[in-house]
């Protein structure tokens, strides 16, 4: 197939791209000790996971257990749930993959969350493993003293479920737009998560993991001696809002093929809208930089700029997300390229796994 044979809106994976990304990553990690387990919430494709364990990623990292249960089905982990699974439906379903034999560890956060596990654990007959969830400075979930981490591992340890070490993540440094504001931050956050491993090391409950970082932290974080792995994953495609924050280092391989239906005197319309493509963080914009959507309602997008001009309805457009992770979740199936030519489909097997 080529481009032209495709309908519209579709979601383009550029595998000569995604292969660019994973060496690109290989190479920020070059000369650094820490491993990488990548975040599956961002491809949500078990063939592109193979890809990052075969380039030598030690693990896969998802965000819940629906996308656990399809790295599972494909033979693919180690498994990291950085999340908390709460509750008798998501505990059940935990408990089925451990007595498979998955390797699959889980983070928790409180009393409740180890507790609970272990006696699911206990019930079912199974060893169940975790971590511990760090607030690195989100205000999410974790735990805020050193203290308390030392108490939630000793639980762990009396309760029966394998101690694995911690996490935390420094996801809100997103939110800081000054660069040297920004490292700051990521530092700051850094050093939190090395105050509870220090906690740890002097209880005599040493982590033997500590996960951390998102893309942009990569730089940062692969310096830290403290820090044992990498829960990077938009590197994997690139988007719009993670170029921002770590310029010129990962290609664009996701984009949304998209076709003019009507052109007006200074705009034009594209059959793509909220439910094919996101912008939460900011307007999608052409490969080549010309176009970008002003407004997204349901099934339109209103292009604007200076491109607009050499618009006809009927043309195809590439448009770059701003944010690849909640676009590829409203679609189920990646068209894979190799320049203009689709030489494969991947489905996309745990979009819309929120369970």
């Amino acid at each position: 197939m080529r481009l032209d044979d495709i309908d519209t809106p579709a979601l383009l994976l550029d595998l000569d791209a995604v292969e660019d990304n994973i060496t690109s990553m290989q190479r920020l990690l070059e000369g650094s000790h820490v491993r990488l387990r990548p975040h599956f919430k961002t491809p949500k494709c078990p063939e592109v996971a193979r890809m990052q364990l075969a380039a030598g990623a030690i693990g896969i990292t998802v965000a819940k257990l629906g996308e656990a249960e399809v790295l599972a089905d494909a033979g693919l982990g180690p498994i990291l749930v950085a999340n908390q699974v709460v509750g008798p439906p998501k505990l059940n379903r935990l408990m089925a993959l451990l007595a498979r034999g998955i390797d699959i560890t889980i983070a928790v956060e409180s009393e409740f969350n180890v507790r609970e596990l272990a006696q699911a654990a206990r019930e079912a007959d199974v060893r169940a493993s975790a971590v511990i969830e760090v607030d690195a400075g989100m205000r999410r979930c974790g735990t805020a003293a050193p203290a308390e981490t030392v108490r939630l591992a000793r639980l762990l340890v009396e309760e029966g479920v394998d101690y694995r070490g911690v996490m935390g993540y420094e996801g809100h440094m997103y939110g800081q737009p000054d660069p040297g504001a920004r490292e700051a931050l990521i530092r700051e956050a850094l050093a939190t998560v090395r105050a509870h491993v220090e906690a740890l090391e002097e209880a005599g409950l040493p982590p033997a993991i500590v996960s951390t970082s998102g893309t942009a932290s990569v730089p940062i974080a692969a310096t830290m001696p403290f820090v044992t792995e990498l829960q990077a994953g938009t590197y994997i495609f690139n988007d719009l809002h993670n170029e921002a924050f770590i310029p010129g280092h990962f290609r664009f391989a996701l984009t949304l093929l998209t076709t003019v239906i009507a052109v007006k005197e200074r705009y034009a319309v594209a059959d793509c809208g909220m439910k094919s493509l996101t912008n939460e963080f900011g307007p999608p914009v052409s490969v080549d930089g010309r176009l970008r959507a002003a407004r997204l309602s349901e099934e339109h997008a209103i292009l604007v700029g200076d491109g607009v001009a050499s618009l006809h309805p009927g043309d195809r457009i590439e448009l770059i997300p701003s944010h690849g992770d909640t676009t590829l979740n409203l679609h189920d199936v990646y068209f894979v390229r190799r320049g203009g030519e689709i030489v494969d489909t991947w489905p996309i097997l745990a979009a819309r796994r929120f369970r």
